[in-house]
C-alpha cells in the first residue's frame, strides 16, 4: 500500500468489532431501532459462496455507518466501509485507529485513489467480505431522494470480475442496492418548534403567523443571503421560488473564486479578486469539481511548511468554502403544496444547523426508527463484454441504473411488508 502514503487500510479486529457492535446494538435500539425484512436477510444468505459483494447504500444520514456495523452481525458477514480519507483525521486520529480497526478503508474524495480502489477490488476478489460504500459521497440529509452516484463502485467490481475471470470462468461479483430510511416514533412538533427557534434567534428572524414551512424558507433565504454575501454575490432577485437558481449560481461562483486563485496543479494562491462563470455544470459534476479541488488543496497545505501563517489560512478557508459547496448540493427548498412531512421538516433543521451554527454532526431530533431495504443485486459479470468495449459508457449506465433501484426502495411508502424489528442482544 506505498502507492499513497495518505491511504489508510482497513485493518479489522475481531473483538473490537464485536464488542462496538454490541454497544451499537444497544445505543441504535434506544436511538435508532433498526427494522429489516427476513426475505432481505436471506437474500445476502443465498449469494453463491466465494463471489464478489459491493454493497451500495444512500446516505442519508451520519447514524448510516452504525447502522452497517450492527447489520454486518445480523448477516454474519464480515464489512469492511469506504470512508472519506478526512474522517480518519477527527480526534487528532483516534478516530482513524478506531475506523481501520472496524474495518474501514479511506478514500480521498476527488483526490488519488488508485491505492484505495486496489485495495477494495482484491477485497472483492477474495469474495469473504462485503464492502460496503456510500456512492453519493456525502451525507446531505436527503431521506427521499438519492443524489447522483459515483462511479467508482461499479468500477471496482468490474475490475474484480475482469481480473478474476482468467482462472475463475464462472466466477462474479453482485453489486446489491440498499436503503436506508429514517422516520421519527412519534410526533416531533414541539421539538421542531424549539430547533426552528433557535435558528431564528441567531439570524434575528421574526415570526409573526408562519407556518413551519414559511419560516425554514426563511431562514432558508437568510442563510443563502449572508454566504453569498461573504463571497461578494449580489442576487438579482429575493424571491423565495428562486432559491434554488440562486444555490446554483452561488455553488460555482465560490467554485470559479477559489479555482481563479489556483491556476496551476502545484501554484500557490493569487491575489486576484476578479471572478468569472465557468460553463454551467450539473449538480454532480459541481460536486466533482469540488472534491478534486478539495483535494488539491489538502496536498497543497501538507507540503507548505514553507510559507507563511497568511497563505495557510487563505487554504483553510477555501477548504471551508469548497465544503460548504458539496453541502450546498443537498440543499432542496420545499415545495408548493400540502405541508410536507415532519421528517422533511427535520431534515431541513439539520442542513439549517449544519449551516448557520457551523456544526459538522447536527443532533438528531428525537428517536427514530430505521428502515432498511435491500433490492435484487446486480450481476456485474452479465456486464464484462459491453465493459470491456465501453468501459465507462458501463459504469455509468450501471450507477444509473442502482441509483434507480434504491430509488424505488425508498420510494415504497412502508419499504416493504411487515418489518422485522432488530431487538437488543439478538445476534
Amino acid at each position: 500500500m506505498s502507492g499513497n502514503p495518505g491511504f489508510r487500510a482497513a485493518k479489522p479486529v475481531g473483538w473490537v468489532i464485536r464488542v462496538v457492535q454490541t454497544y451499537l446494538q444497544l445505543v441504535l435500539f434506544w436511538r435508532n431501532r433498526l427494522h429489516f425484512e427476513q426475505r432481505d436477510l436471506e437474500s445476502m444468505h443465498a449469494l453463491p459462496p466465494g463471489s464478489g459483494v459491493i454493497l451500495a447504500s444512500n446516505h442519508a444520514d451520519q447514524t448510516d455507518l452504525k447502522v452497517g456495523l450492527v447489520m454486518s452481525r445480523r448477516c454474519r458477514r464480515r464489512f469492511l466501509f469506504m470512508v472519506n480519507r478526512e474522517a480518519f483525521d477527527e480526534g487528532f486520529g483516534t478516530a482513524g485507529w478506531w475506523l481501520q480497526r472496524l474495518g474501514a478503508f479511506s478514500v480521498e474524495r476527488g483526490g488519488d485513489n488508485e491505492t484505495a480502489k486496489r485495495f477494495a477490488i482484491d477485497v472483492v476478489k477474495r469474495g469473504q467480505e462485503v464492502v460496503v460504500v456510500f456512492p453519493e459521497g456525502e451525507i446531505f440529509y436527503l431521506n427521499d431522494h438519492v443524489q447522483p452516484l459515483k462511479s467508482g463502485a461499479v468500477e471496482i467490481g468490474m475490475q474484480a470480475v475482469s481480473e478474476s475471470r482468467a482462472t475463475r470462468p464462472e466466477w462474479t461479483v453482485f453489486l446489491i442496492p440498499m436503503a436506508l430510511k429514517y422516520r421519527y416514533r412519534s410526533r416531533i412538533g414541539r421539538i421542531l418548534e424549539r430547533r426552528i427557534r433557535g435558528l431564528e434567534r441567531r439570524l434575528r428572524l421574526l415570526k409573526f403567523g408562519l407556518t413551519a414551512r414559511q419560516r425554514l424558507a426563511q431562514i432558508f433565504a437568510t442563510a443563502l443571503l449572508r454566504r453569498e454575501s461573504a463571497h461578494n454575490l449580489k442576487p438579482e432577485t429575493a424571491r423565495l421560488d428562486d432559491l434554488n437558481e440562486r444555490v446554483r449560481s452561488l455553488r460555482e461562483e465560490i467554485l470559479s473564486q477559489v479555482e481563479e486563485r489556483y491556476p496551476g496543479s502545484s501554484a500557490t494562491p493569487t491575489t486576484t479578486t476578479t471572478t468569472t462563470t465557468t460553463t454551467a455544470t450539473t449538480p454532480a459534476q459541481t460536486n466533482d469539481r469540488a472534491w478534486r479541488l478539495s483535494a488539491r488543496l489538502r496536498a497543497l497545505l501538507n507540503g507548505m511548511g514553507q510559507f507563511g501563517e497568511t497563505l495557510q489560512a487563505q487554504i483553510l478557508d477555501d477548504l471551508e468554502a469548497l465544503k460548504h459547496v458539496v453541502q450546498m448540493g443537498g440543499w432542496e427548498p420545499m415545495p408548493a403544496g400540502p405541508e410536507p412531512s415532519q421528517e422533511r421538516l427535520a431534515e431541513m433543521v439539520l442542513k439549517l444547523e449544519r449551516e448557520v451554527f457551523g456544526t459538522r454532526r447536527p443532533r438528531q431530533l428525537a428517536r427514530r426508527d430505521v428502515l432498511i431495504r435491500v433490492g435484487s443485486p446486480i450481476d456485474l459479470g452479465r456486464c464484462l463484454a459491453s465493459y470491456r468495449e465501453d468501459a465507462h459508457g458501463v459504469r455509468h449506465r450501471v450507477a444509473d441504473e442502482l441509483r434507480g433501484r434504491i430509488q424505488a426502495l425508498l420510494d415504497r411508502e412502508t419499504i416493504g411488508g411487515d418489518p422485522v424489528p432488530m431487538r437488543s442482544g439478538e445476534k
